[in-house]
C-alpha cells in the first residue's frame, strides 16, 4: 500500500489512538500504552496498522529482514512480521499467540529506528537527560551503564528525554533531540543499585519511592513492573513524572566504557575532538548494520559529521567491577558546569561552545 491507500483509509481511523513520540504525530490501530497521548488535531506523520504480511514469511525465514527501496521488512520469529515504509507507515502482523508487549518492544525499537532513518533523523543508541536546558546523550556498548546513569540523573531531578533510541535531527543551529516516550528499560541489578542510592546528595526525595516487594521491583503508583520478554532480565520503568517532552538542543555526548582493569581510577574522563566525536556517533547509531543496505551510508556519515562539529564529546572510563554511578553523576555535572563557566551562558545557549583542541 502506498500514499493513496493511506488517504483512502483515513475515515476508518477515527477510533484509532493518537500519540506523540520522537517528535512525530502517530496514529495507531494498535494500543501503545508506552506513548504519550496527543491532543493535536493536526494530520499524522506516521500510521501504524495491522496487516497480513504472511506472504513474506518464506523469504524472511532466510534473512529475518528484507529491504526493497523505501520498504523495510522485519521478522521476529514467534512474535510478528513488520513492514516499515517511506518513513510514514508501519504495518504489523503478529503471529498467533504472540506476546503483545514483545510486539510493541520491537515496534517502538527496531522499527521506529528504521523509520527515523527513512525520515533522515539520526537514531542514536543510548539514553539522554536534560541538564541546564540541553539534552546530553549517554552512549556505550551493552552493559556500559548508560541507562543506569540516566536513571540516576532522573532520581536527582533531571528529566529524561529518551532511553534506548535518541532521535536527533541536524538543524542549521545545531542538533535537536526529539524526546521518545516516558519509559526506561532497566535490569534488576540496576534497580537494586539505584535503590541503594537513596540518601545520596544528588538524589532528590522521591514522591513515589522505588521499593522491593517479594524480590521484585515495584513502584507504588504502578504496581508490579513489567518484565520485558524480549530483553535479558530488563523491566519497563515508567518515567511519566520525570519526562521532558519538548524538542531540545543536543549539548553533548558522553561515551561510557567499562574497563575490567583495577589499575585505573574508578572514573577517568577523556575529552573527544571532532574526529573522536564523529567516530562515537557513527559507532553508536541505532541498528547501524542496516544503513548500508538502505543506501544511507553517505547521509549517515555527513549527518554525524555535521553534529560532531556542533557538540562536545567525552569518553568516561569506569571500572566495571565497581558501582560508580554516583561518581559518574558528579563527573558529568562537573564537566558541564566547567564548560558553561569557561565559555559563558550565552554561548552555551546557542550551542556554539568552542571545541577541544583538534
Amino acid at each position: 500500500m502506498g500514499s493513496e491507500s493511506i488517504v483512502h483509509d483515513r475515515s476508518t481511523r477515527a477510533s484509532w489512538a493518537q500519540y506523540t513520540a520522537f517528535g512525530l504525530r502517530i496514529t495507531s490501530e494498535l494500543k501503545l500504552p508506552e506513548l504519550v497521548l496527543s491532543a493535536s488535531e493536526a494530520a499524522e506523520d506516521v500510521i501504524i496498522r495491522q496487516a497480513d504480511l504472511t506472504a513474506w514469511s518464506d523469504q524472511l525465514e532466510q534473512t529475518n529482514y528484507v529491504i526493497q527501496g523505501e520498504r523495510f521488512m522485519l521478522q521476529i520469529p514467534g512474535t510478528a512480521i513488520f513492514a516499515v515504509r517511506e518513513g510514514r507507515e508501519i504495518e504489523v502482523c503478529p503471529y498467533p499467540g504472540a506476546d503483545m508487549d514483545t510486539v510493541r518492544l520491537f515496534l517502538l525499537g527496531s522499527c521506529m529506528g528504521v523509520l527515523l532513518m527513512q525520515r533522515r533523523i539520526l537514531p542514536i543508541h543510548g539514553s539522554s537527560v536534560v541538564i541546564g536546558g540541553k539534552a546530553y546523550a549517554f552512549v556505550g556498548e551493552s552493559g556500559a551503564g548508560k541507562s543506569t546513569l540516566a536513571a540516576a540523573f532522573r532520581q536527582a531531578g533531571y528529566p529524561m528525554a529518551s532511553d534506548d533510541v535518541i532521535a536527533v535531527k541536524a538543524a542549521a543551529s545545531g542538533p535537536i533531540v526529539y524526546p521518545a516516550y516516558p519509559q526506561q528499560k532497566l535490569r534488576m541489578s540496576s534497580l537494586l543499585q539505584l535503590e541503594s542510592l537513596q540518601g545520596n546528595k544528588h538524589v532528590r526525595p522521591q514522591k513515589h519511592r522505588l521499593v522491593l516487594t517479594s524480590g521484585h521491583p515495584a513502584l507504588p503508583q504502578y504496581g508490579e513492573l513489567l518484565k520485558l520478554i524480549g530483553e535479558w532480565n530488563k523491566y519497563a520503568v515508567p518515567t511519566v513524572d520525570e519526562f521532558y517532552n519538548e524538542p531540545i538542543p543536543l549539548g553533548g555526548v558522553f561515551e561510557l566504557v567499562a574497563e575490567p582493569s583495577s589499575q585505573l581510577p574508578a572514573v577517568t574522563e577523556q575529552p573527544l575532538n571532532v574526529l573522536g566525536c564523529l567516530h562515537t556517533l557513527l559507532l553508536h547509531t541505532y541498528r547501524r548494520g542496516t544503513i548500508a543496505r538502505m543506501g544511507l551510508g553517505e547521509w549517515h556519515f555527513e549527518t554525524a559529521a555535521r553534529m560532531a562539529r556542533k557538540v562536545e564529546g567525552w569518553r568516561l572510563l569506569r571500572v566495571s567491577s565497581v558501582f560508580t554511578v554516583s561518581e559518574l553523576v558528579e563527573r558529568v555535572l562537573d564537566i558541564i558546569h566547567k564548560e558553561e563557566n569557561s565559555y559563558g551562558s550565552h554561548e552555551c545557549s546557542q550551542g556554539s561552545l568552542p571545541r577541544h583542541v583538534q
